[in-house]
């Protein structure tokens, strides 16, 4: 197996270790709603919106930097003053 491949299954079970110790209630509160939910789920939905963020923010930099990579779009000739008229 390749480094990456082993990193990725260690941390796999690491989060699977974490979220079956954390099993019992938690309250959410978001202004007047509240909600009870297993603290495993909201740790999981957390590491989901993190890693949604994360893709979105490195796709963002990635097309920023393609767009500096291109070569400027050359400025057409001036037309002389002759051809005004």
């Amino acid at each position: 197996m390749k480094g990456k491949n082993v990193l990725i299954l260690v941390l796999v079970g690491l989060l699977a270790v974490l979220l079956l110790q954390n099993s019992g209630l938690a309250r959410v509160r978001l202004y007047f709603w509240s909600l009870y939910m297993p603290l495993f789920l909201l740790v999981l939905g957390v590491f989901l919106l993190g890693l949604a963020v994360g893709f979105l923010l490195a796709k963002a930099e990635k097309g920023r930097k393609k767009k500096e990579a291109a070569p400027p779009v050359p400025e057409p000739p001036p037309s002389s003053p002759s051809a005004d008229l």
